[in-house]
Formats: C-alpha cells, sequence, structure tokens
C-alpha cells in the first residue's frame, strides 16, 4: 500500500525554505532527535561526489566512455541547493525495475511539483564497511551504477561515501542536516523495504512519521513483482548463481553485464583456432561455470560471441577464468574495457577427452549462440 503524505507541498508553493526556516523547527523539536556524539555535517569534499546531467558533466576526455564514469564526477560539497527538491536515496545496486519504479515516481512528483529531482546513492556498499565478510557482490559496479542514473533524467546525483560518520547518524539526523538542510528536501520518495540511519534504525514509517514533525512529503512505492513475487537485489542474485540470464534480465529491465578489462592470456584459445579475450572483471555477481551467449560493447562495436566461465578442465585447470570469442573479430585489444552482456546459458562447464573433441564442442557453441543471437534483440542503448 503507498503511503503519500503531502503536507503542505502544493504545486504553486514557490517558497524556498531558508536555513533560519530549518533552524527553528529543529529547535522546537530537538528533544526528539537522536544525534551521535560524532557526527558532523555531510561537507567534506572526500565524501560527496556530485554528479549531474550527462551534458554538464565536466572532464570531456572521459565523454562518451561510460566504463570510467568514476573519473568524470565532480567531486564537490554538498551546497545549499539553489531550488526546492523532492529526494530519494539508497545504494540502487542493480538500478533494477523495483528502483525504476521509485525513480520514475521521483521524477513523476518532480514534474508535478515544479521541485528538482535528486537521487542520492551509496558507495562503497553499507555492508562493504560495516561486515564485509557479508556483503554480497556488486550486481553493478560503481561506474555501471553511475552510467545507467545518468539515463534516467535525473537533475542532480549525489554519490556519499559510506564511512564511520555516515554510519554513526540516526535516522533523524540523516533526514534534518542531509535531506532537508542540505538538499532542501520537499518531499520524499522510498522504496517499501527502505532502511537508513545506524543500525538499520530507519524505515518507512519512521520517514512517515518525521513527516508529521518536519515540512516535507513522503511517498512509499510498495514493491513491483514479477510472478507474485517482489524484485530486489537479492532475488537478482539468486537468479544470476542459477545461470538465469532471461530470468535476471527480467527482473533488471536488461541484460546482465560484467564489466572489465582485456589482460593477456595464454594464447590457448588462439591456438585451436578460436582466439579469446580473457576479462579481469570487476567486483561483480558472476554466474555460473559454463558457456554463455553474448553481446558486447567494445570502444563504440558492437560484437556478438560466446563467453567460458570456468578453469578449462580439459586442461586441467584450477583458476576460474572469463574468455570470450567475438565472431568475426581478430584485433588485438589488451587493456581495453569491454561490457560483455549475458544473453542465455548454453551449457555448463565439461571436460572433453582431448583437445579435438573440444574445438567439436566449441563450434557447436558458436553456431547456437549464432542461432540465440539471430533471435534476440539488439542491446537497448539506454534504459530512457
Amino acid at each position: 500500500m503507498s503511503v503519500n503524505l503531502q503536507l503542505n507541498l502544493k504545486a504553486a508553493d514557490t517558497h524556498v525554505p531558508q536555513a533560519a526556516d530549518f533552524s527553528r523547527i529543529i529547535s522546537q523539536h530537538s528533544q526528539h532527535l537522536l544525534k551521535p556524539h560524532n557526527a558532523i555535517w555531510i561537507k567534506i569534499p572526500r565524501n560527496i561526489w556530485i554528479l549531474e546531467g550527462l551534458s554538464h558533466v565536466e572532464n570531456a576526455s572521459h565523454r562518451g566512455n561510460p566504463k570510467s564514469a568514476p573519473t568524470t564526477c565532480r567531486l564537490n560539497d554538498i551546497v545549499e541547493f539553489e531550488r526546492n527538491t523532492v529526494v530519494t536515496f539508497g545504494v540502487f545496486d542493480g538500478i533494477h525495475i523495483g528502483h525504476q519504479t521509485v525513480i520514475d515516481t521521483l521524477l513523476k512528483h518532480a514534474r508535478d511539483y515544479k521541485l528538482m529531482s535528486v537521487l542520492i546513492s551509496f558507495y562503497p556498499h553499507p555492508l562493504a564497511f560495516l561486515s564485509p565478510e557479508r556483503c554480497p557482490p556488486l550486481l553493478t559496479p560503481l561506474s555501471k551504477r553511475v552510467e545507467l542514473l545518468q539515463q534516467l533524467g535525473i537533475d542532480k546525483i549525489i554519490m556519499l561515501s559510506f564511512d564511520a560518520q555516515i554510519a554513526a547518524m540516526s535516522p533523524e539526523y540523516f533526514v534534518e542536516h542531509v535531506l532537508l538542510e542540505k538538499c532542501r528536501a520537499r518531499h520524499i520518495v522510498v522504496g517499501y523495504a527502505c532502511q537508513f540511519g545506524k543500525d538499520r534504525a530507519g524505515n518507512a514509517e519512521k520517514l512517515v512519521e518525521l513527516a508529521e514533525v518536519y515540512p516535507f512529503g513522503v511517498t512509499v512505492v510498495p514493491a513491483t513483482e514479477i510472478d507474485g513475487a517482489p524484485i530486489h537485489s537479492t532475488r537478482i542474485r539468486e537468479a544470476l548463481t542459477r545461470g538465469d540470464m532471461q530470468g535476471t534480465a527480467q527482473l533488471l529491465g536488461r541484460y546482465y553485464s560484467l564489466i572489465g578489462n582485456v589482460v593477456p592470456g595464454d594464447g590457448r584459445g588462439r591456438q585451436i583456432g578460436f582466439p579469446t579475450a580473457n576479462i579481469d572483471t570487476q567486483a561483480q555477481v558472476c554466474p555460473p561455470n559454463g558457456v554463455y551467449a553474448i553481446r558486447a560493447q567494445l570502444e563504440g562495436q558492437h560484437l556478438d560471441g560466446v563467453l567460458n566461465i570456468g578453469v578449462r578442465p580439459t586442461f586441467d585447470g584450477t583458476t576460474v577464468q572469463i574468455e570470450s570469442h567475438f565472431f568475426d573479430f581478430d584485433e588485438t585489444i589488451y587493456g581495453k574495457s569491454v561490457e560483455i552482456f549475458l544473453i542465455k546459458k548454453i551449457r555448463p562447464e565439461q571436460k572433453f577427452r582431448n583437445p579435438d573433441a573440444l574445438i567439436q564442442q566449441i563450434q557447436r557453441d558458436v553456431n547456437t549462440a549464432k542461432q540465440i543471437l539471430t533471435e534476440t534483440n539488439r542491446l537497448p542503448e539506454s534504459l530512457s
């Protein structure tokens, strides 16, 4: 069920709250606020990455190369915004269909109430700081998260470093100082399962309670479901670990991709007639060992191919490698960044009695992949 509190927010309301307004409200209700002793305003540069729309991204040498997105960000303080805002916040790992529903709601409120849309995302994942042994691998590395968010038309994206200062903030303090004072939030949009603040004490219900004290409205977006179950990052990771690439794509709203640099291998693929590019991926969820039909983007080129994830048991390998063979392509691409979109799993990894048997199977895999890709639409250029 969606909770939508408007609380004095009208489309025609052009009043821009001043710092004094918030100071007065905060002083009136300070007895209700729980503040950690060591919490301070989030204003030191190393904590904040502010990204504006693609047309405003500086450092033009990186334009057109989203894989270098962290270096295209401007590292700034959170300065006092010039306009009232509608804000959402969260990790947004994967930017899946559920996240997109929250962001669509954010953008609709921004249009309806003539507010600036702001999204706050945390990096690294809070568990990477609080409990590294429990932190799940990412669905999207930072560069991909930034790229996808930039496509959605949000006015301002803030990548907030999750560190000891953020971890120590009570939910009240985060809302008071970050959302209201710094971001001038007049409305906050969150998903039904949002958690924030020290010990994850804040949730959607807490935001609704705070909206009764402070001058902002709240919209809680209900779960987005597919096949009767909510979409969330854990469900997507489970689909990936099963090798269900089509189910994963349905939950994400796009094909899942691995991003990494091409590194030298031992040249064995070329020796058997199928040259491969070895991919050193970032810390992402990796599907199970096996062979996959893929599409790839390499410096503006669109390539089709097959991908092998595994230890190469025919050659008694022991280390998992990610190797891609691109059709009708034989260039040296060491050191280049590539994004591999996994379309469908063809078969699990297996050991062959000799290299000739492996070669014959690879040719069958190539033929199967070409058939799959012929029946698959081209990759969409964006989420928008």
